[in-house]
């Protein structure tokens, strides 16, 4: 017998969801792949460097690293000037590259004009040399060379064996610094599967919008078996469009699909506030999954992972440990708020901040908008375990209460 009022009344409520909102959610689920489908339709080959960006090129070997970074001059001019010092005293504060032994000494070359992309542009050789004995496995790289000015600027780092040229067939992306990103990891000879896989979890942990979005559709109706079929759902959906990118080698505009991406947590945040049509979480999570794919295919893609079956692989892997990681942190309390006849509210009070951090996204992203809850969302991305203890000492106090109630009555 069910004793919760609200949830019998929820219940039931979708039960008489009748032929308009199915049509509802055939209609959205249509739309939904129209917009997958143009945004696959608009992708193309994957572009040479991005024209008014750096790219710094590290040739790894294991005796020792060089290389060269290539500066579009119209933006370096707004960083440095000649009369603030030398280039090599500029270059020199902004670029760091620590080993497991300790940072490597820079020794800068001389700079020459010359063109990237038939714009013009500063070249700067350097070479890099350990604290100790040469060890290249783990090195990390922090990189502000002009974005520490110019806050749009990208910087897009790339290894291969050029001597640190700009020979772009040769070379292989690594990853891009920008005002999000300081600092990347280069694996070199001991890196392998399990670095890709590590890489995978790591990423998506930090990525607050996909666990945002996950948290939403395990909202409206909490329970084992639903929950599985929310992850497989949407590890079906990203890994389609993961596999398709990777593998394909397409290059997306990625500002409209992070757009996209924020407008999916909404639609998660509006569906878990008053769910219309029961299991809808679930086309939800397959349908914008495909979305979430081509974000995470731009991250493998950053990290320098090619089309490679195997890489691919190992980073849908760490993909999904740390999906389940999330499912594992967040499910156990959900399933004993739902038992209690406040859920509805909790559910709603979480379904309302994961709309207002998704809808203040979306105006960032669409139209660079200064997010006003930025501040939090920095605070949860680097402590994301805030939201599990949360919910968890939230279940913990309903479990008393009703214990309390149980043992009075």
């Amino acid at each position: 017998m069910d004793t919760c009022p609200s949830r019998r009344a929820w219940l039931s409520g979708l039960g008489r969801a009748g032929p308009a909102p199915m049509l509802a959610a055939r209609r959205t689920a249509v739309l939904l792949c129209a917009a997958v489908a143009a945004l696959l339709m608009t992708a193309g080959e994957a572009a040479a460097h991005p024209p008014g960006s750096t790219a710094l090129v590290l040739d790894v070997r294991p005796d020792g690293v060089s290389g060269a970074v290539h500066l579009p001059e119209d933006q370096l001019e707004l960083a440095w000037k000649p009369e603030d010092g030398p280039l090599a005293a500029y270059l020199a504060d902004r670029l760091t590259v620590r080993g497991p032994n300790g940072i490597w000494q820079e020794t800068f070359g001389a700079p020459t004009a010359t063109t990237v992309n038939a714009e013009p542009a500063i070249s700067v050789p350097f070479r890099l040399r350990p604290p100790g004995e040469p060890d290249t496995s783990d090195l990390t790289v922090a990189a502000d060379v002009i974005l520490r000015e110019v806050l749009t600027h990208d910087v897009h780092l790339y290894l291969g064996r050029t001597g640190g040229t700009l020979d772009e067939p040769r070379l292989r992306p690594a990853g891009t610094f920008n005002h999000h990103t300081g600092s990347l990891t280069v694996s070199g000879p001991d890196g392998g599967f399990a670095a890709t896989l590590l890489a995978g979890t790591a990423h998506v942990l930090e990525g607050f919008d996909h666990l945002l979005f996950l948290a939403m559709l395990l909202l409206p109706a909490p329970a084992i078996g639903r929950s599985l079929e929310v992850v497989t759902a949407f590890t079906v959906g990203h890994s389609l469009t993961l596999a398709g990118v990777t593998l394909g080698g397409w290059q997306f505009d990625t500002r409209w699909v992070e757009v996209v991406i924020a407008l999916s947590v909404a639609a998660s945040a509006v569906h878990a506030w008053r769910p219309r049509v029961r299991g809808g979480e679930v086309p939800l999570a397959a349908g914008f999954g495909l979305v979430h794919g081509m974000a995470f295919a731009g991250l493998l893609r950053d990290l320098g992972g090619g089309p490679d079956p195997l890489t691919l692989l190992a980073f849908n892997l760490g993909v999904e440990l740390a999906q389940l990681l999330v499912v594992a942190l967040v499910l156990p309390s959900l399933l004993v708020l739902a038992k209690g006849r406040h859920y509805a509210r909790v559910r709603q009070a979480a379904a309302a901040a994961g709309l207002a951090f998704a809808l203040t996204w979306a105006a960032e992203r669409a139209i660079g908008w200064t997010n006003p809850l930025q501040p939090v969302v920095d605070v949860l991305t680097a402590h994301p375990a805030i939201v599990a203890v949360a919910l968890a000492a939230l279940a913990v106090a309903d479990l008393f209460r009703r214990t309390a109630i149980w043992r009075t009555s």
